[in-house]
């Protein structure tokens, strides 16, 4: 059973739970329209279910409570930031915004990000930048969760990439996608719910499949999307966040949930300013363009519609922004066992 929430009520709980640790009200604000936008698009495993692990890892003193955010390095159009270990939202936040300013400038531009922390949906960030007239990538390294092709040993996180760009139809064409089959949230959100999850998406510890999602969390992996390809490209997003940014990487990386030590987690912003290359309405028109061929596509026998990367997420939000966001009963105890630890009123 799932109960439904108005988005300003999940808002000011999340909001009152983040500032009662410390959190700067600006800050919480960052953070909560993460997971509410998550919840929003039906990405539950990065929704308000994440909010107790982070409020631990702040009681912990592994995220700070009040954002600290260096620039390592700037140089025009790139720029390195040291997030030391604040809220990865609140990183990424001013990092996407380096990123649109400088590519205002220069065309052009990528800010690095390490030392920072989980920053929930890479859509977010992708988003920002298309609302600007802008092509954004955004991308971030995770702790390992995937073997290599033929391994039986977590070498790399499932690696998020998000690609945004703007059309003149209704929304953004965006391409959001943990680089496994499934994002880790989506498993760890059907053991929460006592499901079991389709074959592809995991294997235990042995190498061996599984849709037991108890033995993917018991030292088992994700499965890269794409097979070698998947794990090719995980390897690239790689390198272009913890190695280039001076973080940590692969093996270095603990997970979210050893509460015995932080994680240095690291970013990547690209930002691209499409009026160097050609007029802005002519973009967006021939966006809108290339999308119709998608849609009206001759549709194989059985189905009844084709789809923009992004789409169904854009309508699964338009409608829980009006109608309510559902919150399942394991997520709902979850956070009211928070609530209650901190002191605050429940979420009912």
């Amino acid at each position: 059973m799932k109960m439904q929430y108005k988005a300003s009520k999940l808002r000011d709980f999340s909001n009152r739970v983040l500032m009662k640790v410390g959190v700067p009200e600006e800050e919480a604000e960052i953070i909560t329209t993460t997971m509410i936008e998550a919840d929003a698009r039906g990405i539950h495993s990065h929704g308000l279910m994440r909010l107790p692990i982070y409020i631990q890892r702040i009681q912990k003193g592994y995220i700070r409570n009040e954002a600290e955010i260096t620039v390592e390095k700037d140089n025009k159009g790139t720029a390195v930031l040291d997030g030391h270990f604040s809220a990865g939202q609140v990183v990424a936040t001013k990092a996407m915004d380096m990123a649109i300013e400088k590519a205002g400038e220069y065309g052009i531009s990528a800010v690095s990000v390490r030392n920072s922390n989980h920053f929930g949906i890479a859509a977010h960030y992708a988003l920002k930048a298309a609302k600007k007239n802008m092509i954004a990538i955004v991308m971030s390294n995770t702790a390992p969760l995937m073997p290599p092709t033929g391994g039986a040993e977590k070498v790399l996180g499932n690696n998020p990439l998000a690609i945004a760009a703007p059309s003149s139809g209704k929304n953004p064409v965006l391409l959001d996608m943990a680089l496994s089959n499934v994002a880790l949230g989506k498993i760890i959100f059907a053991k929460n719910k006592g499901v079991l999850i389709p074959d592809g998406w995991g294997a235990d510890k042995s190498g061996a499949p599984t849709t037991d999602p108890s033995s993917v969390l018991d030292g088992g992996f994700v499965l890269p999307v794409g097979g070698p390809k998947g794990f090719g490209l995980a390897l690239m997003v790689e390198l272009l966040t913890g190695v280039i940014s001076g973080g940590d990487f692969s093996k270095m990386i603990p997970s979210m949930y050893d509460l015995s030590q932080k994680q240095s987690i690291s970013h990547l912003m690209i930002a691209i300013d499409i009026s160097f290359f050609m007029d802005v309405d002519r973009f967006k028109g021939l966006s809108e363009t290339l999308g119709g061929y998608v849609k009206n596509a001759i549709k194989a026998p059985g189905v009844e519609d084709l789809y923009l990367p992004g789409e169904i997420e854009f309508g699964v939000e338009e409608k829980r922004m009006t109608s309510g966001i559902p919150v399942s009963d394991g997520v709902l105890e979850d956070l009211n066992k928070l609530a209650s630890s901190l002191e605050l009123p429940f979420l009912d």
